[in-house]
């Protein structure tokens, strides 16, 4: 368990024995950063949440801005194909954090995705970069699974791969840890009070 956003998160791992239930298989890459903890919400909750893009920056330490490119829609909702400016903290700000936190321009990044799957059906999300594979490969997924009893599992990973990965890992692969797991305490915070 960690208590260094203030709340506890639960190891989901140790019930599930260290394997994803509710995220793709990929191929292993330079260095991965993944997060995973158990709310006591609904999957409804955490789906609305994950694909709220506008209102990131109002519980997201990590994502301050995710901006759809070509909006197909007037709620921003993310779809297959469109491209998602993101402005993030790495490492993440401290908890908790509302749309007037400030951010901290020393940890400043801006990044350009295209959204690769939105899986409702399966409650799954990704996103990869949008430089060519050789220069850096890197596909995020989220994905929520029903445990049952009040209880969800969210589980985050991002698998670096290609040349620009190994510069990442000895720049951010730290901070990116920390931000995948203080998006997950964000997402705590939002939907447990």
């Amino acid at each position: 368990m960690s208590r260094k956003y203030g709340i506890t998160l639960t190891a989901a791992f140790v019930q599930f024995q260290g394997q994803f239930i509710n995220l793709p298989e990929v191929p292993p890459g330079v260095f991965n950063v993944s997060t995973r903890l158990e709310l006591r919400t609904t999957t409804t909750a955490v789906w609305d949440a994950l694909t709220n893009f506008p209102a990131y920056a109002d519980w997201n330490p990590f994502v301050r801005s995710a901006t759809l490119s070509n909006q197909l829609n007037s709620a921003a909702y993310p779809v297959e194909g469109a491209n998602l400016y993101m402005r993030v903290q790495i490492p993440p700000l401290p908890l908790p954090v509302d749309a007037s936190t400030p951010d901290n321009p020393l940890h400043t990044q801006i990044t350009l995705e295209n959204i690769t799957h939105v899986q409702p059906e399966r409650l799954r999300l990704a996103w990869k970069h949008v430089l060519p594979d050789a220069v850096l490969d890197a596909e995020r997924w989220q994905g929520i699974s029903d445990l049952g009893n009040g209880k969800v599992l969210y589980e985050s990973r991002e698998v670096y791969r290609g040349a620009g990965a190994i510069a990442i890992k000895a720049l951010f692969a730290e901070g990116l840890q920390q931000a995948f797991d203080a998006q997950g305490a964000g997402l705590k915070l939002l939907l447990e009070g």
